[in-house]
């Protein structure tokens, strides 16, 4: 699931905990472990503290609802061990395959260890006697930088950030794909911004993550139409050039303020199978080469995230 506008998750040391919009209530400052502050119950979760099978007094504050999506709502909480802000994404519904793609994303994200990439703190199981009892969560960092979709939501970002991005985007998906993954939705609002120096964004979301070369199942969900790949389109699994195109798209898109391929969905689906994305002259020729490598509708064509990392390094960082 992708929280909405204004949601992330990543790493950052938490001292205080993030300021709360308006519209939500703040839960009282933890003052020492086992002192549970009140937390907003929303979404049908009533549980103000979600236990681990080593911690069975509870481990995870729960605060306001951030977002939720077709298969799991995320909640802001807080870590009883050390204090840390977390994200707390629970199952939305008991159903086998809403539960199996909690389990999963946190199967694939402790088996993942890179800056650019969220970090997977631990999973667990609602309590008996909540209204989701039973319902399987994973616990995230949580990330205070927001995310691409917010930095350009009113129009293209500066080209040496983008160039910052771009690198340490990269680096991450070499990661994944080094060990055998493929994200498949790679999109804005699944690029966090970091505010640590060792990565400029962070990636998350591995809900839909899948090994490279699994069969998709018919009716299994296979990204965010305006950034899937030419292959993705017309119903095949994207592979790792999968991810990379549509990190292309991504970059394209921070550097212009406009999506490649807008349109309704069906518009820009069958756009992308005809032809390349425009990638317009002004942005420099270092930006022009490297993306329309990205963005090459033959997925052999395509640089490896590691190869693409090394000409993102070289990108200009001033604009």
């Amino acid at each position: 699931m992708t929280p909405p506008s204004g949601v992330a998750l990543a790493e950052r040391p938490a001292a205080t905990a993030p300021a709360v919009p308006a519209q939500a209530v703040k839960a009282p400052a933890l003052t020492a472990p086992g002192l549970i502050a009140p937390a907003i119950t929303a979404a049908g979760l009533d549980a103000k503290v979600l236990a681990l099978p080593d911690a069975p007094a509870g481990r995870f504050l729960v605060h306001e609802l951030l977002g939720r999506g077709a298969t799991a709502t995320v909640f802001r909480g807080t870590d009883l061990l050390d204090g840390r802000t977390v994200a707390i994404k629970v199952a939305e519904g008991p159903e086998p395959r809403q539960t199996e793609r909690i389990h999963a994303e946190a199967r694939i994200l402790a088996s993942l260890n890179h800056p650019a990439i969220v970090t997977f703190i631990a999973e667990g199981v609602v309590p008996a006697g909540d209204p989701w009892a039973g319902r399987p969560f994973l616990v995230e960092e949580y990330v205070y930088g927001g995310s691409l979709a917010e930095r350009i939501r009113n129009g293209a970002a500066d080209a040496g950030d983008v160039a910052r991005w771009a690198e340490s985007a990269l680096s991450g998906l070499a990661h994944i794909h080094a060990r055998g993954l493929v994200h498949r939705d790679i999109k804005p609002a699944n690029i966090l911004v970091s505010e640590l120096r060792r990565s400029a964004v962070r990636i998350a979301d591995f809900g839909i993550a899948t090994p490279a070369g699994v069969e998709l199942e018919p009716g299994d969900s296979s990204g965010t139409v305006h950034y899937m790949s030419p292959e993705q389109a017309a119903g095949r699994h994207p592979g790792a050039p999968g991810d990379i195109y549509s990190l292309g798209l991504v970059l394209l898109e921070c550097l212009t303020g406009a999506k490649a391929f807008p349109g309704t969905p069906v518009e820009s689906l069958v756009a992308r199978t005809l032809r390349d994305p425009e990638i317009p002259a002004g942005i420099g020729a270092s930006w022009v080469s490297l993306l329309g490598a990205m963005t090459s509708m033959d997925p052999a064509a395509r640089p490896s995230a590691a190869a693409a990392r090394k000409l993102a390094a070289r990108l200009p960082r001033t604009s």
